[in-house]
This record gives structure tokens, C-alpha cells and sequence, in this order.
């Protein structure tokens, strides 16, 4: 940017800038002279002949005046500080405002290769449209701004409002020079969004009856969001005035919320509540080079609303179950709100009502798309009756009284209407949910003079609905209770209680219902005492949770099993949900646990089998040693009985095994009684006939000696 330097005027003189130039040697000093008289000389000639007798549009050099210097019909100068000066082309310009009025309205051109005489123009007000509106803001909201804010407001004019042919190549030219400042108009414009009035609504509410009530203004910008500091005007007509002066019109500046007005009623009829608000408006003064500036604020029509004044109303109720989704044995709440049906009604002043609830349970996925709403003008018995002969009858009853709006009562579902026995949910499961009705038949007789009918709300409201979860059994059995080390391992389990459709259910997000787990897990535990099987029996499983895993308890595999009702089949080289085998082995003595685990998801409440049960375990002794014999040392004496027999401990033989403890599943089976002692005690005669082959051996063996010799 070439910036321009102009002598300064005022009113009454002129002053110039002088330029010392320091003198280097004694023989220069005349030519210095020389040259500083010449230059002078032509600082006067270019004041002579440059005098503002014509202009270029996007504002050129000029003398620099104060706003108010205005003689007749002629426009002020701008001073350098509102404006950016640019040498285009051989010729001088200026970027922001390019003069003042008689009022110091600011002025921006909109025709870039035109000259202008700053001679004054007729005006006129612009047409309204979203842009000029921005534009027009943009002006009065920066009219005190830096020279950079003004210039962007330039650009912007020319921009949206300027002749594109001439303005095309300057802002070309200007763009690479002054990225700054363009920059900062494509934010002035994105804020002018945001804070430019662009309509003003009104909103009725009522507060007692159709005596009093509200009304609410709002000032909002293009993209509907709500503005502050615009003035409006709030009128009413009709009979009802405002609370605040008793007045029919009001006056106030919008604000980030609505702002609302108490009214009153002052007769019976229709009642229209209308509001202005004040919009920026932009003139254009027509001149040898066209401008454009802020003009007014002027009030614009907004929004406006009709409300009847009368005392009658349909109430309603909003509910929300307690919990979306309940246990098996559980009881029903509902959280239930009083209200009105019609919005531009409110309920009479402590006018007492009765609402009757009813609800359904067992309800499928299926009956989940089944939603009822009541019809026009239908009774509650009509809509009740409706529901019925689609299938649904309800199971529990709830009551609730209100005498306003926004009261809420937490309601309890029995089992018979105005009963007192509580309903709990059963362990089959399926979704439930509420239908809430008022009669008008039920309500005292001043309260059937204020109701226009009966109200019912919805079958299948999502808000009104819970899922009940079925409780899950299980039952299994392990193949071998006692097996030997190296052994397959393999259990049976027998799963009830899954809805039969489980698993297909993917949620539905309307009613806030999670989809179906597919899956439960099966795993393996250990107990023991690797290193002294003496010890296994301490660790013998106790207590229905599984224990932490430690040195002596350790999960060894876990398997997916569909989650479903049905018989399956665990170990022993089974499929598991993902097709693969399942297999197990006893690698070392101790205690070896199956259990079966689900979750739970939004229909099937978490089960799991008990770590302690004893058909779900088996027991696997230490082996033997090879060189330690099993059986007792000694055989049974005749008078005693055998004791049975078990494994031999290593490092025990002495001791023989102690069978487990009869009766429990999982140990063996203790042996028979013994046979009694019978025939004859063969010790005697083998004594004697050993005694007879000794001393056979001895002659014979003195026989031989003697033939030798």
C-alpha cells in the first residue's frame, strides 16, 4: 500500500510539514538549498492544482477536514484514520469511509471507477432484505471503529452492494496487500449474523384459569437463535391489560432468554398479543459517485398470537416409571405429573381431580409396535374397551389426586383398583407399561363444570414403559464326580426361564431398551493344594460366588454357550457357540468346578450357578506311587471285617486312603460288608511239612558226601 501524504487543513489555515536535511560538506550546502526551494515549489503547485474539485470513488486524496466541515451542499472529507490509502493504476484511493453528512452519517461508495465531487446528493431509505439489514447494523455498530474495521465494512459494502466490474480488479489488487483486513471482514460479516435482528416472536401462556396468564418475547437473528439489547414494543387488544402498569402496550430491550409479561383479563372474548422490534436501515444517496450509510432504526413487524378467554380445560398427566427395567418379584412404581392437554389452558385453582391408572405386563418385542392412542372425543371406557379387544387386559391398578398443575405423586401398582396388596412382577418376564385416565363422570360436580371431557393417554408410551426380567434357572450335573488324573472332564447343564425368543431382540432405541446378550460363559475352576494333596480338602469349594483367583484357585477355561433355554453338553470335546470343541482335562489332584454364568441384559436378569454345588464338581485324588501297594499289608482277620479300599497318599503308606464321606454326589460309593471268616487255619500242617523236607534235604545231602569220599 502506498500510503499518501497531504498537507493538513483546517477551517482557517494550513500548515505543512517541513524536512531538515543535515548538511554533509560546505561545498554542497547550496545545492541542498537548491533542491529543498525546488521541492517547495512543487509541493505548492501540487496544492494549487490538486484541490478537491474531483475524486475517485473508492474514496482518493483529499485534504484532510474535520466530519462537520460541510459548506452548502457539500459532503466532509474523512480524516486518514478512516480509511486505507491505495495507489492503483497511477491513480490515488482510499479504502473505508469516503465522506461525512450534514447529520455525520458515514458514507461508503458502491461504484469503485467513478469520480466523485463530494458534492451532496438526494437520498432515499434502501429496501429491506436480509443483506442490507447486516450491512446497515455493521455501519451503526462500528461507527466508532479503527481504520482496518472500516475498511472491511468498504469491502463488504462493495462486496454485496457495489458495482462488481469496477470493484473486481481493485480488490484484486487490494487482497494480497491487505490480507488482514479481509480477513477481518469475513468475521464482521459471520458477526453480523449472529447479532442482526431478523424477527420477534410472541408466545401466550396461561397462569390461572383463562384469567391470567403470560406472554413471551423473544428477538432472534437469521438462524433463529435469540438476541439481546433489541428494542420491541409488546401490545394487547382486547380485554385484558398487563400487570406491570396496567397498560395495554409495554416497552423493553430482548434479552439471551424470553422475556415474559404477566397479563389479566378485564372481560370475556378473544385476546391478540402482537410485538415490534427495531430494525437497522440503510440509505443510498444518489451522486456523480453512488454511497451507501446508515440511515435508522425503525420498528418492524413480528409475531403475534391469539388467545380465548374462557375457563374450561382438559387435564392430562405425564408419568415416568421408576426404573426402565425391573427384577423378577419386584414392585411397580410410576411417577405421575398433572397437567393440561391444551396448551393455551391451565388448570383451575386448587381444583381437586382423580386420575385412574392402569397396567399391562407380559407384553413381547412384537407387541412393542402395537402403540394405541385414544381417539377424538373418546371416553375412557371406549378406549380402555378398545384395548382389551386387541389382547391386552391390564394386571395392576394405581391411583393419584391432584388439585393443580405440576403436581407429581409416586404411585404404587396393586393388584385390585383401590386395593392395598402390592404387584410385583413375575418371574416370566416381558415389557410393561401404564395407561393413565381421567373421567369426567368420577370428578365432583364443581369440577365437571370446568372439564370439556374425559382424557386418556397412550397404550405404549415409551416414558410409561419398562421391561421386567425374566428369571433364569439352571441345573447340571458333572459326568464323573471322582476321576483320575489325566481324565476328560465333561458336565451336563439343563438352562429354563429365557424368554423363548431371546437372542433375536436387537433393543429398540425408542422405548430405551438394550438388544439381547446372545451369550452365557461356562468356566472351569481349580481348588487345591498342588503341593501337598493332604491339603485338597481345605480348599473343598465353599460359598455360592466363585473366589478370587490365588495359588490355590484358578479359572482354567472359559467357554461361550448361546444363551438360550435348552440341554447343552460341556467338555468332552462338545461345540461351543463358536463351533469350536470344548475340552478339559484333570492335569493335577484336587477339585474341579463348572460354572454357568449370564450377565443379564434388559430382559433376563444376571444368574450364575453355585460355586459350592456339589453336582457341579469333581474330585481327583493324587495318583499312587508305583513301588507303594494299595492294598492293606496284612490280610482280614477272620473275626474282623475288610476294610474297603482306597487310593494310597504318596509318602503314606502306611496310612490307607480315608474314603470320601458317603452320600455326597460326588464321592464313591462305600464297598459291601465283608464275608465272614470260613474253613479251615492251614498253618499247622504246612509247619509240618516243612519240617519233613528239611530233613529229607538233609540225609540226602550227607548220602552224596560219602560216595565221593
Amino acid at each position: 500500500m502506498a500510503a499518501i501524504e497531504t498537507p493538513r487543513e483546517t477551517e482557517t489555515a494550513r500548515t505543512w510539514h517541513s524536512v531538515r536535511i543535515p548538511a554533509r560538506r560546505k561545498g554542497g550546502t547550496h545545492v541542498l538549498a537548491v533542491g529543498a526551494m525546488l521541492v517547495a515549489l512543487a509541493m505548492l503547485l501540487g496544492v494549487a492544482v490538486g484541490s478537491p474539485s474531483l475524486a475517485h470513488a473508492v474514496t482518493t486524496q483529499t485534504m484532510q477536514v474535520t466530519q462537520t466541515q460541510t459548506e452548502g451542499n457539500k459532503l466532509g472529507f474523512s480524516y486518514p484514520q478512516h480509511r486505507i490509502n491505495y495507489h492503483y493504476n497511477g491513480t490515488d484511493y482510499h479504502l473505508g469511509i469516503v465522506a461525512f453528512g450534514r447529520d455525520d452519517t458515514q458514507f461508503y461508495c458502491i461504484e469503485a471507477g467513478n469520480m466523485t465531487d463530494y458534492m451532496e446528493g438526494p437520498t432515499h431509505r434502501v429496501d429491506d432484505d436480509p443483506v442490507v439489514r447486516r450491512l446497515a447494523w455493521l455501519m451503526k455498530w462500528y461507527r466508532s471503529a479503527t481504520r482496518e474495521q472500516y475498511a472491511a465494512i468498504a469491502i463488504l459494502v462493495q462486496d454485496k452492494l457495489g458495482n462488481q466490474e469496477q470493484w473486481r480488479p481493485h480488490r484484486a489488487y487490494l487482497e494480497p496487500l491487505h490480507p488482514n483486513v479481509f480477513a477481518m471482514a469475513e468475521e464482521m460479516w459471520a458477526e453480523s449474523e449472529g447479532k442482526t435482528p431478523a424477527n420477534a416472536t410472541v408466545e401466550s401462556t396461561y397462569a390461572e384459569g383463562l384469567r391470567r396468564g403470560e406472554v413471551k418475547v423473544s428477538v432472534v437473528n437469521g438462524a433463529g437463535r435469540l438476541i439481546s439489547k433489541v428494542p420491541f414494543t409488546i401490545a394487547l387488544n382486547g380485554p385484558a391489560v398487563f400487570e406491570k402498569n396496567g397498560e395495554a402496550v409495554l416497552t423493553g430491550d430482548s434479552g439471551e432468554q424470553p422475556l415474559s409479561f404477566a397479563w389479566k383479563a378485564t372481560g370475556k372474548g378473544e385476546v391478540s398479543a402482537s410485538v415490534s422490534y427495531e430494525i437497522p436501515r440503510m440509505q443510498h444517496m444518489d451522486a456523480v459517485q453512488d454511497m451507501r450509510g446508515f440511515d435508522s432504526m425503525v420498528s418492524e413487524p413480528g409475531g403475534a398470537v391469539t388467545f380465548k378467554v374462557q375457563d374450561y380445560f382438559t387435564p392430562s398427566v405425564s408419568t415416568k416409571v421408576s426404573g426402565k427395567v425391573l427384577d423378577a418379584g419386584a414392585a411397580v412404581f410410576d411417577e405421575v405429573t398433572s397437567g393440561v392437554a391444551e396448551a393455551d389452558r391451565q388448570w383451575v385453582d386448587d381444583l381437586l381431580l382423580r386420575a385412574q391408572g392402569y397396567y399391562f405386563d407380559g407384553l413381547t418385542i412384537r407387541d412393542l409396535d402395537n402403540m394405541m392412542a385414544p381417539k377424538t372425543a373418546e371416553s375412557a371406557d371406549d378406549y380402555l374397551a378398545r384395548i382389551r379387544q386387541a389382547g391386552y387386559a391390564p394386571v395392576a391398578y394405581g391411583s393419584a389426586s391432584f388439585t393443580g398443575a405440576g403436581q407429581s405423586e409416586r404411585v404404587q401398582a396393586m393388584t385390585k383398583p383401590d386395593g392395598d396388596k402390592p404387584y410385583l412382577t413375575g418371574k416370566s418376564g416381558g415389557f410393561g407399561t401404564w395407561v393413565w385416565v381421567f373421567r369426567k363422570s368420577e370428578q365432583s360436580d364443581k369440577a365437571q363444570g370446568h372439564l370439556k371431557g374425559d382424557w386418556s393417554s397412550a397404550f405404549l408410551e415409551a416414558e410409561e414403559s419398562s421391561s421386567n426380567r425374566s428369571r433364569v434357572e439352571v441345573e447340571s450335573t458333572v459326568t464323573e464326580h471322582t476321576a483320575h488324573v489325566g481324565s476328560q472332564l465333561s458336565d451336563t447343564i439343563t438352562v429354563k426361564g429365557f424368554p423363548e425368543d431371546h437372542g433375536e431382540f436387537s433393543g429398540n432405541e425408542a422405548f430405551g431398551f438394550g438388544a439381547d446378550r446372545p451369550y452365557a460363559q461356562v468356566s472351569v475352576w481349580w481348588a487345591g493344594d498342588e503341593n501337598d494333596p493332604s491339603k485338597d480338602e481345605e480348599y473343598k469349594p465353599t460359598g455360592a460366588e466363585t473366589p478370587d483367583p490365588d495359588e490355590h484357585h484358578r479359572k482354567l477355561i472359559t467357554w461361550n454357550i448361546p444363551a438360550r433355554n435348552g440341554t447343552f453338553k460341556i467338555g468332552a470335546g462338545a461345540l461351543d457357540a463358536n463351533g469350536d470343541p470344548m475340552n478339559i482335562t484333570a492335569e493335577r489332584h484336587g477339585w474341579y468346578v463348572f460354572v454357568w454364568e449370564f450377565e443379564g441384559d434388559d430382559r433376563v436378569t444376571p444368574a450364575a450357578s453355585r460355586y459350592d454345588d456339589a453336582w457341579e464338581r469333581t474330585w481327583v485324588p493324587a495318583p499312587c506311587e508305583p513301588e507303594e501297594p494299595c492294598e492293606p499289608e496284612e490280610p482280614c482277620e477272620p473275626d474282623e471285617p475288610c476294610e474297603p479300599e482306597e487310593p494310597c497318599e504318596p509318602g503314606k503308606p502306611e496310612e490307607p486312603c480315608e474314603p470320601e464321606e458317603p452320600g455326597q454326589p460326588e464321592e464313591p460309593t462305600p464297598p459291601e460288608e465283608p464275608l465272614p471268616g470260613t474253613g479251615i487255619d492251614l498253618v499247622p500242617p504246612m509247619g509240618i511239612a516243612a519240617a519233613f523236607l528239611s530233613i529229607g534235604l538233609a540225609v540226602l545231602f550227607v548220602a552224596n558226601r560219602h560216595r565221593v569220599r
